[in-house]
């Protein structure tokens, strides 16, 4: 994913599985990523690269608005 065409990568080689019906927390230092991951997660940045599956469907292959129903992110 980039913020811009012209800038480096801000996510790269990031990998995880979620087991259906468990609930995720992502913390980490300032900068790590966490804000980067759920601007990705609710397509609101699209990814230059790679992908984002849940139950193995990509969700760049789903209406945006649903991607943005099914997934809650609480900051």
């Amino acid at each position: 994913m980039k913020y811009r065409p012209n800038l480096e990568l801000c996510l790269r080689n990031l990998t995880f599985n979620v087991e259906p019906g468990l609930k995720v927390g992502v913390v980490g230092r300032t900068g790590a990523g966490k804000s980067t991951m759920s601007l990705a997660l609710s397509r609101i940045v699209e990814l230059c690269g790679g992908f984002i599956s849940i139950d193995g469907v990509k969700i760049s292959d789903i209406d945006i608005n649903q991607v943005r129903e099914k997934v809650t992110v609480i900051a």
